[in-house]
Parts: structure tokens; C-alpha cells; sequence
């Protein structure tokens, strides 16, 4: 049974996910850095940098995951009798339980590998406003592993993989499956935690949470610091939350995009998106309808003309992937603009031809920009336009790695430097309205001047 398009994008994520995390809790460089802290007792200022920027990946990683898990969860509910008996359930458990096994798995390499000592633990508390990571986030990990409600949750989940267990073995023959069930293969023995062991953990935490609570009062009462929120950035809900950008303004942009174009947006409640810099952290290719990569020539092999078909018109990388997309499905939003390449059709139209070649790759939640086998979402800009027409994007060196934020194809805008703003919705000056031309590009400066602030 082909897996329900939901529990195959999540599978995508978990495929992508579980290697990064272990790539993440085995960085040589981040080991060293916190060891050599721990030996000091203080960070230097590159160490510090290092931290934070591997920090703000491991909170990424860790958003993702949890996301993962909430979106299967009405799809994973067991029978009263604990059996699992429809398939694409089935296969949603399968998934969530990989998921849930990798983000366990992340949260006690923190706990045993990198924060191994009070130096790093109280560097991985303090907020870091460039990266939007808030107050205690080592904390609020260290706690999740340590709940009493999550660990009678995992016991259930256990009891569940162990019931279904002929199932799960039988998904590895499964072409999307078959990731996932390495996952649990290779994760599963981190939630088997005995009842002693248990314990201790959570005897650990209390004394932690005893420390951190003395040295704060200290801070507060002498730097007048507002009183953390307490809440667990990995586990918010914003249920209440309505994208600003509604059916009339997607209207108006459909109308107005043009293929070649890009989107760059801003998404409130997606959680994510509080640790990656800047106010605008994402972007994506719009490629047309079938019918325009057909009037623009554009050649594809069989896969992807059977994926590139209406109303899938967008071409972006999230963490399911980088996949093709309905224009309603990217543009589910709070705020966008809108780019053009200063290019003549010929080349925008070799620029899609390119970036079509990287559908159904994985995302790339390393973020190492120099992969060509996992994208992440500027990577797919990048390598659409990079030396089209004599376009070149300028890589940063950001906590020592080369890389493109979405505000680095913003610069070039701003600039006139290969691209052009057409449009702007839902940055502080304009409020909920679509602008265009010169008011467009005054938009998108000002949204600079708000977001860099």
C-alpha cells in the first residue's frame, strides 16, 4: 500500500532528520569547544559563536521533529485494544515512533555529550536575540526528558511498537518506509529507560533545576531580567493563529508572479522558524503550470513532469523535502515578497530546467550549503540562478560555515543587483495589503529596518 501523502512527506523528514541529529550530537568541532570551556571556565568569543550557531541547528532539528510527531498524531491513534489495525495508521505510528525515538535520542546527547558541565549548560540557557533562541532552552530540554507525563507517554508508545512489532519489520520492505524503520532500529534502545534509571534522571534534573533556579534570582534581582515564560519552545501551539495572507491577496499575487520568480515569507507560528536569523528565514521558486514550462520549453525527465503537474507550481524545500507545491501551499503565510530575476526568459527558463533536477531530494537540516544531495530552501535559488546572466549570490561566513540566508537574496534586491522587488504583504509599514512597484521596494527596506532592529 503506497503510504498516505502525509505519513510519506513526515517519513522524508524523519530520513533527513535522524542523520542530521547524529551528525549534530558527533560535531568535532562543537565537542572540542565545550570541553575546552568547561576546562577554562568560560567561553572565548568564537567558541561562543560556534555554540550558539550549532545550538540554533540542534533547536531546528529538534522544532522539526516535534512538528512531525503533532502532524501524524490524529492519523497514529491506536484502538482501545492497542492494536493498530488500518494501514495508513499503521504507518503513521510507524513514522511518529521513529520521530519520537530521534528526538529522545537528541535530547539525552545534549544532556550526556555536550552539556556534560555547568559552563555549557548555563551557555546553552542564556538567550541569544541573533538567532532568537529564548531564555532556558537547555533547560526546557533537560526537563522534557525527565517529565513524568512524557515518560508514561513513551511507555505507551513502547507498548504499542512492541504489540505491532511484525508490522513495523514488515514496513522496511517499504521504498519509504524502509529509512524510518533504520531510525527505530538504530534510536529504539535510547526509550528503554528502566524504572532506576528513570529515577536518577530525574533526581539529576531536580538538582539542576535547584541550581538554575539560585543563580537566576541572583541575575534578577541584579540586572532586572523579566521572568522567563516557563513554556517549552519545542512543545508551543498557536491553535488560534490565522495566516494573515488570505484567499483575496493570493489572488492578487497569482496575478501577478511570473515564472522565475521568488517568494521570500515569513511564517508567525511556525516554531522553526524562531531559531533561524532575520525577520524573512525562508524562500521558494515559482516554476508555472504545466502549461507555462511547456511555452517556455522547459525540459524535464519522466518523474518530474509526472510530480510538476497543476495546481502544483512552486518548487521548495521544507523539511519533507524539496518538493513541487500548490501556490496556496507556500503562500499559507503572514508576510511575502516577491522577486524578480532581471533575466531574459531564455535564461529563467534554464534557470527552472536546473532547479527542477533537485525534486525529491531530501532537506538538508545540516545546512551544509556545499551538498548537492540534501537542499536547503536559499540552496535551491542558488543553484537555479547562480551564474545565469551574470547572477552571483555573495556567501556568508556565518559561525565559520559559507552560507545564503534568505536576506541574502533580499541584499541583492535592495541593491538592484540581479533581482527586483515586485511585491511586498505584511511587513509592519504595510500592514495587510498587497504593494507593488516603488512602494514594494520601500516596503522591503523598511521590513529591514524592523527586523534588524
Amino acid at each position: 500500500m503506497t503510504p498516505h501523502p502525509l505519513v510519506a512527506g513526515a517519513a522524508r523528514a524523519v530520513a533527513g532528520l535522524a542523520p542530521a541529529v547524529r551528525r549534530l550530537l558527533c560535531d568535532d568541532a562543537i565537542l572540542r569547544d565545550t570541553k575546552a570551556a568547561a576546562d577554562r571556565g568560560y567561553f572565548t568569543p568564537d567558541e561562543d559563536e560556534r555554540v550558539r550557531s550549532w545550538f540554533a541547528r540542534y533547536l531546528t532539528a529538534r522544532s522539526e521533529l516535534s512538528e512531525t510527531i503533532r502532524d501524524l498524531r490524529p492519523l497514529a491513534q491506536p484502538r482501545r485494544d492497542g492494536e493498530i489495525r488500518d494501514a495508513t495508521r499503521m504507518q503513521a505510528f510507524i513514522v511518529a515512533y521513529a520521530a519520537a525515538c530521534t528526538l529522545v535520542n537528541a535530547g539525552r546527547g545534549l544532556v550526556r555529550e555536550i552539556a556534560h558541565h555547568t559552563v555549557v549548560q548555563r551557555k546553552l540557557n542564556e538567550q541569544h536575540a541573533g538567532q532568537r533562541i529564548p531564555r532556558k532552552q537547555y533547560t526546557a530540554v533537560y526537563r522534557s526528558l525527565t517529565s513524568p507525563r512524557h515518560a508514561w507517554q513513551l511507555a505507551q508508545a513502547i507498548e504499542l511498537a512492541d504489540t505491532n512489532r511484525d508490522a513495523i519489520d514488515a514496513a522496511a520492505a517499504d521504498p519509504i518506509l524502509a529509512p524510518v524503520v533504520d531510525v527505530i532500529e538504530s534510536n529504539e534502545s535510547v526509550l528503554r529507560m528502566g524504572v532506576r534509571q528513570y529515577l536518577r534522571a530525574r533526581l539529576r534534573y531536580r538538582w539542576h533545576s535547584y541550581r538554575r533556579r539560585r543563580a537566576s534570582a541572583a541575575q534578577q534581582g541584579l540586572f532586572h531580567l523579566a521572568a522567563a515564560s516557563g513554556r517549552v519552545i519545542a512543545e508551543m501551539r498557536l491553535p488560534w493563529h490565522r495566516d494573515r495572507l488570505r484567499r483575496a491577496h493570493r489572488a492578487h499575487l497569482a496575478s501577478l508572479v511570473r515564472p522565475g520568480d521568488v517568494f521570500v515569507v515569513r511564517h508567525d507560528r511556525v516554531m522553526s522558524n524562531l531559531f533561524l536569523p532575520g525577520y524573512w528565514p525562508h524562500v521558494a521558486l515559482y516554476v508555472g503550470s504545466a502549461a507555462d514550462r511547456a511555452t517556455h520549453a522547459i525540459e524535464v525527465d519522466e518523474a518530474c513532469a509526472a510530480a510538476w503537474v497543476d495546481p502544483h507550481c512552486v518548487l521548495e524545500a521544507r523539511k519533507d523535502g524539496v518538493l513541487f507545491r500548490p501556490l496556496d501551499d507556500t503562500l499559507a503565510v503572514d508576510a511575502v515578497v516577491v522577486l524578480r530575476p532581471s533575466l531574459a526568459a531564455a535564461d529563467v527558463a534554464a534557470a527552472i530546467a536546473r532547479a527542477a533536477i533537485h525534486h525529491g531530494k531530501l532537506y538538508n537540516f545540516d545546512f551544509d550549503f556545499f551538498t548537492a544531495d540534501r537542499l536547503v530552501c536559499t540552496e535551491v535559488v542558488y543553484r537555479a540562478y547562480e551564474g545565469i546572466g551574470g547572477v552571483t549570490f555573495p556567501l556568508q561566513t556565518r559561525a565559520g560555515r559559507l552560507t545564503l540566508s534568505a536576506e541574502d537574496i533580499l541584499d541583492l534586491a535592495v541593491a538592484n543587483r540581479g533581482f527586483e522587488t515586485v511585491a511586498v504583504f505584511g511587513t509592519p509599514h504595510v500592514g495587510n495589503r498587497v504593494v507593488t512597484g516603488a512602494d514594494a521596494a520601500h516596503a522591503l527596506a523598511a521590513s529591514y529596518q524592523a527586523g534588524r532592529s
